[in-house]
C-alpha cells in the first residue's frame, strides 16, 4: 500500500539482511530535519543516496515511529554534501572519501553529471590521471547497471550478495534473459538453486508443468545427487527425485522432459545389467573414458634388468639413509616396473617415507618425475616432505581460459616419466579423468592415500573403486612404526579406524600428551572454552600463533557451533578491528586485514580453488579490492568474487582434507549428530602434526566412532574396470 511518498536522503544503515534485503535506514531530509526512520526491504542502498519511497507511517512499540517502505526510486544527490557522502561510501570502484572530496570540490554540483557523461574531463582534477578517470567511469556504470539489475531481481527474491555475479555473467542482457527463462540461474549462477530460481519463475507465470519448469527440475534432481557424490541416478531414483523436486504427480511428463533433455544431450543414458542408468554429460565421459586410460596404464610395464633395479634400489634407500621394510622395498620395485601403482595406508605407517624412496628410485633411473596434490595446501606440504617441487593438480594440469578447459590433456600430455598424486582419496571422477588423460603413454602413475578418511567432495568414490577392481597393484602399508608409536594422535586414529574409543587423556598440567580431551557439554561452555584454548593456553603451552598455527574443525557449516557462527566469535578475539586494519562489509560478513579466508569453489580465472585456504594481507577501500595471500601467491579479489570467500578460523572437517596443521581444535558434540560418522572424526584427528584438542563430549566421540555406516555412492568404475 502506498497511501504516502517522503523525500530523503540516507544518513546511515543501520541494519542490513543481505538474504532478504531487509533494512532499518536513517534518514532526513527538508521535511524531516531531526531525522526519519524507514524499514522494508532495499537493494545497492548507500548512504548519501537520495531516494523517493513509497508507503504507510507505522508506530512500533518500541522504536516509535517508522515508515513502511513498499517501493522507492533513488533520486541522484541534489546537495554537495549529498553527493561527497555517496561517492565516498565505497560503493563505486575508484573512489574513495579522498577522492570524492576532490572531485566535490573540483566540479560541485556538476560532479555526478561529469562522472556520468563527461568522464573525460575527470582528468583535469587533481591527483586524477586517465587511468584513474577511465576506473571511475567504469566503477559508475557497474554500480548503475547493478543497480537497475538488483531493482529488478530484488523484486524477485534474489539476494543482493549475486548482484555483481549475475550482472558479470550476462552483462546488459541479464533482466531480458533472467526474464525469459529465470531457470538459467540454477544452471550458471553458482549458489542460486532450482528453488529460488522456482520462485522467481512464478512470478512470470512459469509454474506447474510448463516445459521449461520440468526440465529445470530434472537437471536439479541430477545435480543435487552429484553433490552428494553420485555419478549417476536409476531410472526410478530419477522419476521419484524429480516428482518430489517438481511436487508433480505426472510422471508422463517427467519421462517427456527427460527424453528431451537426452535428444539435446543435456542428460546421458546408459543400459547396465537390465537397468538404465543417468548420467549428467560430464560425468558420463568422465567415468567411462577413465577406464580405457586405467587400462592402458596398469597394463604397461617397464622393462628393468634385475641388476639395474638392486642399483638404484640401493643408491635410492641405502645413500639416503632410509630404512625400510619390505613392503615399502616392494612399494618403490613395484612404481620402477608397473604403469599404475597405488599405495595405501594410515597415520605412522610410512607412506611418506615410501614416497621420498619411490621418488628418488625414479630420479636415479634418469626420469623426469611430478608431483602433484588436490589442494594448495596439501601441494605444500608434499613439497616440504618430499624436497622436490610439487603443484596442485589443477595447476599442474593448466587451466585455459580460453577454452575453459585444461591445457594438458590427451593431445597435449604433461611431459613426465612418472606422475605421483598425494592424497588421491580426495580426487573425485571429474578431475581424476582430466589427469589420467594426460599422461603420456610410456609413463606411469602413483597414487598415494588413505582409503579410511572422508571420500572427495566431489563425485565418485576413484580410489576405492581402483583398489576394489583388483586391475590395479596395491601395496597396503599397516605397520605402524616406531617413530609414531608414541604419538597418541597415531594411536588413537588407528583405535578410531578399528572401531575403538580413543584414549582421551584430560588437561591436568603434568601428563604428557599430544591429544587432549576437554569435556564441555553445553553450547556457551563450549564457546566459552574454545576461546580460551585458541587464544591462551595452546599459545601459551606451545607457542603456537592463533591464527597460522591452530584450524579449528567442526562438522558442520550451521548451528551454533558451525563453522559460520564461529568464525564470527573466533575473528572477534583473533582479529579484532584496528584503525589500521582496512576492512569490507559484504553479505553481512566482515573481511578485514588479518583474518584468514577460504575459498569455496574453484575460480579458475583467479587460479584459485575449493579449498584453499590465505590470509587477508590488504584491503583497499577505493576500489573495493582485497588482497590474499595464499600459498600459491598473492591474488587479487574483485567485489564479484567476494561471494565465494569465507572465514577460515573454523572450517569444516571436509575442508580440512589434504591439510595438516600444528595444531587441530576438532568440535565434537551431539548438536551434530547427523554428521558423526566413523571416517569424519578419524581424518579431522590426522590433520593434526603436533597437537590434537578434542573439544565437547564423549557421547559425540562414541557415536562417531560407532557409526562406521558409508554411505554408498553411484558409481560403476570398478565394474567397468573388471568387465
Amino acid at each position: 500500500m502506498d497511501n504516502e511518498s517522503i523525500t530523503v536522503t540516507i544518513e546511515r544503515i543501520t541494519f542490513a539482511n543481505e538474504q532478504n534485503g531487509y533494512h532499518v535506514l536513517k534518514a532526513s531530509g527538508r521535511d524531516y530535519p531531526n531525522g526519519v526512520t524507514l524499514v522494508g526491504n532495499f537493494c545497492m542502498i548507500q548512504p548519501g543516496e537520495e531516494i523517493k519511497a513509497y508507503g504507510i507511517w507505522a508506530c512500533h512499540p518500541t522504536f516509535g515511529m517508522q515508515f513502511q517502505t513498499s517501493r522507492y526510486a533513488v533520486l541522484k544527490p541534489a546537495t554537495l554534501k549529498g553527493i561527497e557522502k555517496f561517492l565516498g561510501s565505497g560503493l563505486i570502484k575508484g573512489i574513495g572519501p579522498v577522492t570524492a572530496k576532490r572531485l566535490v570540490n573540483a566540479f560541485g554540483i556538476d560532479t555526478l553529471d561529469i562522472i556520468e557523461n563527461h568522464p573525460e574531463k575527470l582528468a583535469e582534477c587533481s591527483g586524477i590521471g586517465p587511468s584513474k578517470a577511465d576506473k571511475i567511469s567504469q566503477g559508475f556504470f557497474l554500480h548503475r547497471s547493478i543497480q537497475d539489475i538488483m531493482v529488478f531481481l530484488q523484486g524477485h527474491g534474489i539476494s543482493t550478495a549475486y548482484a555483481a555475479r549475475i550482472f558479470k555473467r550476462y552483462d546488459k542482457e541479464a533482466i531480458k534473459k533472467v526474464s525469459e527463462n529465470p531457470y538459467i540461474l540454477a544452471d550458471e549462477i553458482p549458489g542460486i538453486g532450482f528453488k529460488k530460481a522456482d520462485e522467481i519463475a512464478s512470478e512470470f507465470g512459469i509454474s506447474g508443468n510448463d516445459s521449461r519448469r520440468v526440465a529445470a527440475g530434472i537437471l536439479y534432481s541430477l545435480n543435487s545427487v552429484n553433490k552428494e557424490g553420485h555419478l549417476f541416478l536409476t531410472l526410478d531414483e530419477l522419476l521419484k527425485l524429480s516428482e518430489e523436486t517438481l511436487e508433480i504427480n505426472d510422471s508422463k511428463m517427467i519421462s517427456d522432459g527427460l527424453n528431451s533433455l537426452i535428444s539435446q544431450k543435456k542428460i546421458i543414458s546408459r543400459d547396465y545389467n537390465g537397468k538404465k542408468l543417468y548420467y549428467l554429460p560430464i560425468n558420463y565421459y568422465s567415468e567411462s573414458k577413465s577406464v580405457i586410460y586405467i587400462k592402458r596404464l596398469a597394463c604397461s610395464q617397464r622393462n628393468v634388468s634385475r641388476e639395474q633395479l638392486l642399483s638404484v634400489m640401493d643408491k635410492a634407500i641405502v645413500a639416503h639413509g632410509l630404512n625400510l621394510s619390505d613392503v615399502q622395498q616392494l612399494a618403490v620395485e613395484t612404481s620402477l616396473t608397473k604403469g599404475f601403482l597405488i599405495i595405501t595406508g594410515g597415520p605412522g605407517t610410512g607412506k611418506t617415507t615410501t614416497l621420498k624412496a619411490v621418488i628418488m628410485a625414479h630420479k636415479y633411473m634418469g626420469h623426469k618425475v611430478l608431483l602433484a596434490s588436490p589442494t594448495g595446501r596439501a601441494a605444500k606440504r608434499l613439497t616440504e616432505v618430499s624436497g622436490f617441487n610439487a603443484s596442485t593438480i589443477h595447476r599442474l594440469l593448466e587451466y585455459d581460459h580460453q577454452t575453459h578447459g585444461f591445457k594438458h590433456n590427451s593431445m597435449n600430455t604433461l611431459d613426465c616419466d612418472v606422475l605421483i598424486i598425494d592424497e588421491a582419496s580426495m580426487v573425485d571422477m571429474n578431475l581424476f579423468h582430466s589427469l589420467i588423460q594426460a599422461v603420456p603413454v610410456g609413463a606411469s602413475i602413483v597414487l598415494v592415500g588413505d582409503i579410511d578418511q572422508l571420500p572427495s567432495v566431489g563425485a565418485g568414490l576413484v580410489l576405492n573403486e581402483l583398489i576394489n577392481s583388483g586391475v590395479i597393484p596395491t601395496i597396503t602399508l599397516d605397520r605402524i612404526f616406531r617413530q609414531a608409536e608414541s604419538s597418541q594422535i597415531i594411536k588413537n586414529a588407528h583405535r578410531i579406524n578399528n572401531g575403538e574409543m580413543p584414549e582421551l587423556t584430560v588437561p591436568d598440567g603434568h601428563t604428557a600428551t599430544d591429544c587432549y580431551f576437554i569435556q564441555a557439554e553445553q553450547v556457551d561452555k563450549v564457546i566459552s572454552l574454545l576461546k580460551n584454548v585458541v587464544a591462551k593456553s595452546l599459545p601459551k603451552k606451545f607457542g603456537y600463533y592463533p591464527i597460522t598455527d591452530i584450524q579449528v574443525l567442526t562438522p558442520m557449516n550451521r548451528g551454533p557451533l558451525g563453522a559460520i557462527a564461529l568464525n564470527g566469535i573466533l575473528q572477534e578475539i583473533l582479529n579484532p578491528p584496528a584503525p589500521n586494519k582496512n576492512e569490507i562489509n559484504h553479505a553481512n560478513r566482515i573481511f578485514r586485514v588479518g583474518d584468514k579466508v577460504i575459498q569455496l569453489r574453484n575460480n579458475y580465472e583467479l587460479d584459485v580453488f575449493n579449498g584453499d585456504i590465505g590470509t587477508i594481507t590488504d584491503i583497499s577501500i577505493e576500489d573495493q579490492e582485497i588482497t590474499i595471500d595464499f600459498p600459491q601467491g598473492t591474488v587479487l579479489f574483485q567485489p564479484a568474487d567476494f561471494v565465494d570467500l569465507a572465514h577460515a578460523y573454523a572450517i569444516t572437517v571436509h575442508k580440512s582434507q589434504g591439510s595438516e596443521y600444528p595444531a587441530v581444535v576438532m568440535i565434537t558434540h551431539t548438536q551434530h549428530y547427523m554428521m558423526l560418522q566413523r571416517n569424519l572424526i578419524y581424518t579431522g584427528l590426522t590433520r593434526a602434526k603436533k597437537t590434537m584438542v578434542f573439544l565437547g563430549s564423549k557421547k559425540a566421540i562414541s557415536i562417531a566412532v560407532n557409526n562406521n555406516k558409508i554411505k554408498k555412492r553411484n558409481t560403476i568404475l570398478s565394474e567397468l574396470l573388471k568387465g
